[in-house]
């Protein structure tokens, strides 16, 4: 039988949801608890969400989720957190002499989540499943994400990938339509809504404008109109503020400073100590959240009501010297100040605020720059949503006209909306078409139409010329492009006239002429046999439905002969891979605790 799997790989939190058909023929989407250690080490216990967070301990197993996180505080440097914000660079990290890439690391999380699944279908293997990635990624850090589920244990061929805005708006627009019309709050039956996704999870925030319109058989058709440019900004970024806004207040209620607490307490004291803050804030903002949402007032319109909401917490005593232990204060007028240059554009001075990436989705639409007026929805994504601030800032930057639309549930939507298109894969079919022609559209009966675009410019550096346009974006997908008479075999000018190996520089950036680029890893082209330089070479390059793309090259005077091609992604050994299949089968403690083996 047929399993279909979504995964939500977060940056601090990952959950995996399965899909199935009701006995009405309804897609029913359900998100798994995980099974992991308690913050103390001892306990088993469930959850819908496994934070990101990989402990390898001193000659022992590895962990992931909750005892991880806390052993941050501990053995720092046996600790990888928020790894995916690294996925597809040269950054590692190194335990025990062994390198381990974000690729790496993200499989310990895939491999519990997979195990998971198995256990739910008791003992089925299960080898396929659908991954979100945000929607701005661009190909290498898709790439390295497709390598991670392949060492969890993956088959490469049945890894599906989906943008997980679009993943979590799926998720409810499946929820809408079991309702009547009337009941909906994105009415599709009187024509094509525009909408904006908003995606704050706790690593990135990630917009994307869909024109969505249901057809005349009751499928759904989503067409990417525009995708802002990355941005490192979630829910840690909120809770590193209050973070540093509670020792703030915290220094000075015990008149010391940060200096003189190392020196009396040692340095694990102290971050250990900024740890619990970090935990602090972010039940902070859930207690916040709660309080405003049990009152049913209306927040929009008496948001200074709830300034004065305090919470309140004892230090914990068993992870801090008895005389750190102190009662943390701090109310909701307070969170919002800390978090101020955060919401808004104008208090920013480092470029990571809610407001940059929606004003680029608006300017960079496809077809042209989009009005605020434009736009006839925003949909909320992501566990950060949830805070009531953040909504009303986004129902103050759209002049208090449109009230977003918020997902069932925030933090489980995106895994939930990929399990739905794991299961539609059948039925959907992917429009190509440059322009918004209803006329053209392929209707699938009761299923999804999905148009992809490219999500970034990507570059080729040409020594000597203008760069090149390997991807550009908002290029309708799937799509492929042979480039003649523009590149030439080329390497280090050492006197060897002939090169087996030739290396191109990558770059993405908004235009070819910008002043402010993000490096690539390099792509490289392996000859089979030495090739002298300045031959002619062509490049062709595909990309897929997906955003999956593939690189070919051949000398242009031997066309017969493909050249292999490698755009970026870490390479691991057989040894290596045969090492991490170990580390997953016997050093996993989750997955010992899964299979019976450890209770």
């Amino acid at each position: 039988m047929a399993r279909y799997i979504g995964i939500d790989l977060g940056t601090t939190n990952s959950t995996v949801s399965i899909s199935n058909l009701t006995i009405h023929g309804d897609i029913e989407a359900t998100t798994l608890r995980i099974t992991q250690i308690d913050e103390d080490g001892y306990n088993i216990i469930e959850d819908e969400s496994l934070p990101s967070v990989l402990y390898i301990e001193e000659n022992g197993p590895s962990y992931v989720g909750r005892y991880a996180k806390r052993m941050n505080s501990v053995y720092t440097e046996r600790v990888v957190k928020e790894s995916k914000r690294y996925i597809g660079e040269d950054l590692k990290w190194v335990i025990d002499g062994e390198n381990y890439y974000a690729d790496k690391v993200a499989s310990f999380f895939l491999d519990t989540l997979k195990k998971q699944v198995e256990k739910y279908y008791n003992g089925e293997k299960v080898d396929g499943a659908v991954i979100t990635i945000p929607a701005n990624f661009h190909f290498q850090q898709q790439q390295a994400t497709r390598n991670a589920g392949v060492l969890a244990g993956f088959d490469k061929d049945k890894i599906h990938m989906i943008p997980e805005p679009t993943a979590a708006l799926l998720d409810y627009l499946n929820e809408e339509r079991k309702m009547v019309p009337a009941a909906r709050r994105i009415n599709l039956a009187n024509g094509a809504k525009n909408l904006m996704v908003f995606d704050l999870g706790g690593g990135t925030c990630d917009v994307s404008i869909l024109r969505v319109e249901e057809d005349i058989a009751g499928g759904i058709d989503i067409q990417e109109l525009s995708i802002s440019q990355y941005m490192e900004l979630g829910g840690r970024d909120f809770d590193r503020e209050i973070m540093k806004m509670l020792f703030r207040k915290y220094l000075t209620e015990m008149n010391a400073t940060q200096k003189s607490l190392v020196e009396q307490y040692g340095r694990s004291a102290v971050l250990n100590l900024g740890e619990c803050f970090v935990d602090i804030a972010e039940r902070a903002k859930k207690r916040f959240s709660s309080q405003v949402l049990a009152s049913q007032k209306d927040y929009y319109e008496h948001a200074d009501d709830f300034d004065a909401l305090v919470y309140r917490e004892l230090l914990p005593a068993a992870h801090l010297p008895a005389e750190l232990v102190r009662m943390v204060t701090i109310t909701k007028a307070e969170y919002d100040a800390a978090i101020k240059a955060l919401l808004y554009k104008q208090f920013d001075t480092q470029d990571k605020n809610i407001e940059t990436p929606i004003l680029h989705a608006l300017k960079d639409a496809r077809l042209g720059e989009m009005s605020l007026d434009e736009i006839d929805g925003v949909f909320l994504v992501g566990g950060m949503t949830y805070y009531p601030t953040i909504q009303s800032r986004i129902y103050e930057i759209f002049n208090k006209r449109i009230k977003p639309i918020q997902s069932i549930n925030p933090m489980l939507s995106v895994s939930r909306g990929a399990a739905i298109y794991h299961q539609q894969l059948g039925a959907i079919r992917y429009n190509t078409v440059d322009q918004l022609d209803e006329s053209k559209f392929v209707t699938v009966p009761k299923g999804t139409i999905i148009a992809a675009t490219v999500p970034s410019n990507i570059y080729i550096d040409v020594a000597g010329g203008d760069p090149i346009a390997l991807l550009e974006k908002g290029q309708s997908l799937p799509f492929e492009k042979t480039f003649k008479d523009q590149f030439y075999v080329s390497g280090i000018d050492n006197g060897i006239a002939e090169i087996t190996t030739m290396r191109l520089a990558l770059f993405t950036a908004p235009n070819a002429k910008a002043i402010r680029t993000k490096k690539l890893k390099e792509a490289r082209i392996e000859f089979k046999k030495p090739v002298k330089k300045n031959s002619k070479l062509v490049l062709k390059v595909t990309c897929d439905e997906e955003r999956d793309v593939k690189l070919r090259a051949w000398l242009e005077d031997d066309p017969s002969e493909m050249l292999e091609v490698y755009v970026g992604a870490n390479e691991y050994s057989q040894e290596e891979k045969h090492r991490l299949k170990e580390m997953h089968e016997a050093g996993n403690v989750i997955g010992k605790v899964l299979k019976g083996e450890l209770i």
